[in-house]
């Protein structure tokens, strides 16, 4: 009796584990940062705080190297020289920061997560996002299925947003890739870059 229950029972495990999927990589790159905003709302607040105290448009840190600082000019950010922000620093290590990336974008600050490529061919730029997007459409997979590039956001908490970009991966064209290549037979295009 107690092998049959037993075989039973591995069996009902078996069916349970063969129904479960995996995530996805896009829903694994949002989890992650759900999980890390949540963990840490407090400390990525404040050094969002402490960078919109300056005339700076982002900065990037790693406990034991020095603070890279950038300014927009001319519509690119650029690396300045000679510049501090102790501020920002100090900020990281009050609250167990080892490392960060910060970015101004529209009224709030991009906070440097991953990027991945999506099931549509195309290179997505995800981020923690503090600040409030306007205009910007709530996430799906069908806004990704109906724009080769575009924005989107999914709400973490009154504050704070899953933020991402995307661009059409036409180098996995080259590559071979077949939805990619299904993709181009459909318009989808890279947004032009302007040279300068």
């Amino acid at each position: 009796m107690r092998k049959t229950t037993l075989v039973i029972f591995m069996l009902g495990l078996l069916v349970a584990c063969d129904k479960m999927q995996t995530l996805s990589e896009a829903a694994q790159v949002e989890r992650t940062i759900r999980q890390e905003v949540k963990r840490d709302v407090t400390g990525l607040t404040a050094l969002t705080q402490a960078a919109d105290e300056t005339e700076y448009d982002g900065f990037a840190w790693r406990r034991g190297e020095t603070i890279q600082i950038r300014q927009r000019q001319n519509g690119e950010l650029t690396l300045l020289k000679d510049v501090q922000a102790p501020e920002i620093i100090a900020t990281a290590v009050k609250h167990n920061i080892p490392s960060f990336s910060v970015v101004r974008y529209q009224q709030g600050w991009l906070v440097v997560f991953r990027t991945y490529v999506s099931s549509h061919c195309q290179v997505v730029y995800a981020y923690a996002y503090h600040g409030k997007l306007d205009n910007t459409p709530q996430c799906s997979d069908a806004v990704f299925a109906e724009q080769a590039n575009g924005k989107c956001q999914s709400p973490i908490n009154d504050e704070w947003q899953v933020f991402k970009e995307w661009f059409f991966a036409e180098s996995l064209v080259a590559e071979g890739n077949p939805v990619c290549a299904a993709k181009v037979a459909q318009g989808w295009q890279a947004p032009l870059q302007n040279i300068n």
